[in-house]
């Protein structure tokens, strides 16, 4: 199973995430216990992660981006997957995994392609098109497109340290395509639950800079 190494970028620093309450998110070097800095290359440089997970939060509220900040940090990694609140499939050509959030995406225009569907939950389903009543519904209607995995992400757990695994456990039953979550886990007993349930990946952030989980399960890429 893959472990990705999320990166919430605002304003051009990394942010430390808490149950979606974006108005609160603040500078990561302000609460982690393994870098002093939230410049997101040099932090990629100090952990050298594997695999990256980025949510461009400027981009994702519409009001402005960190793209060449991406840019840099995608010769860095070996694998970045990155939501930048994308709303067209034409405005996807860049050399990492675009990730379409069901929070700024409208499933109505999904076509097939190498991208990741993020089904986005704050407490209900996000979902711009207005079109499905629940994560089951989505993943359902996924399945019959040429896509390269979907994300099952509970944006209200992350940062929490406590993973609701009925979720993505109903997930992997029903989709045919690979299922990543990410939102709360906070140790290799979670990790080893997330592979068991067949989970493709899970994205870590808080775990790690509160030393909860070791930097080298985030340098190996997998667990």
């Amino acid at each position: 199973m893959d472990v990705y190494f999320v990166m919430d970028i605002r304003n051009g620093e990394v942010v430390a995430g808490k149950m979606g309450k974006r108005e609160e998110y603040r500078k990561i070097s302000e609460t982690s216990r393994i870098v002093n800095t939230s410049d997101p290359s040099e932090i990629v440089r100090i952990l050298k992660p594997r695999n990256v997970y980025i949510a461009d939060l400027d981009r994702i509220e519409q009001r402005g981006d960190n793209l060449q900040e991406i840019l840099r940090i995608s010769e860095k990694a070996e694998r970045v997957i990155a939501d930048l609140g994308f709303e067209r499939i034409g405005e996807m050509a860049y050399p990492f995994t675009p990730v379409l959030g069901t929070e700024t995406f409208d499933l109505r225009n999904l076509e097939d392609g190498k991208w990741i569907v993020s089904i986005d939950v704050k407490e209900r389903l996000l979902d711009r098109s207005g079109e499905f009543e629940s994560v089951e519904e989505v993943i359902e209607f996924l399945n019959s497109y040429r896509i390269s995995g979907i994300i099952v992400l509970p944006i209200h757990s992350v940062g929490s340290l406590n993973f609701d695994f009925s979720l993505v456990e109903k997930a992997v039953k029903v989709s045919d395509h690979p299922v990543l979550t990410g939102g709360g886990m906070r140790s290799v007993e979670d990790l080893i639950m997330a592979k068991e349930i067949g989970l493709e990946g899970v994205l870590v952030s808080t775990a790690f800079h509160l030393g909860l989980l070791d930097v080298r399960i985030m340098r190996e890429g997998k667990i």
